[in-house]
């Protein structure tokens, strides 16, 4: 399911291309082997990051994408107002957000956050 979705993401991410900023970040996040393993959603084109496959979804982290010169910003929750950083490029807010993963943090398990998974 996890692969599955990360095929619908990228396809979706090529279907913008007025939307460069999505789309590098797309490619971005599946090049991290450690992103790739979870399950991949967007919400108002912030890429979430999720630890189960279901929603509600365990959020792990977010980034939301450059935009009209803004900078990629690194958040807990895609709809948090709590930034935990800002970077310049889609690869520096990759790595951002790898730093902020728990670092036992193991491939996605079907189920929600409200589940044991």
């Amino acid at each position: 399911m996890v692969e599955l979705q990360w095929r619908i993401m990228r396809e979706q991410a090529a279907e913008e291309p007025d939307f460069t900023g999505f789309g590098e970040l797309v490619e971005a996040a599946h090049a991290e082997p450690r992103l790739r393993q979870l399950y991949v959603f967007a919400s108002h084109w912030t890429l979430g990051f999720s630890s189960c496959t279901g929603y509600p979804f365990r959020d792990e982290v977010a980034i939301v994408p450059s935009h009209s010169g803004s900078p990629f910003r690194v958040k807990r929750h895609p709809l948090s107002d709590d930034v935990l950083g800002e970077a310049a490029t889609a690869d520096e807010a990759v790595a951002l957000a790898m730093r902020h993963l728990p670092t036992d943090l193991g491939p996605a398990v079907a189920g929600t956050a409200e589940q044991d998974g």
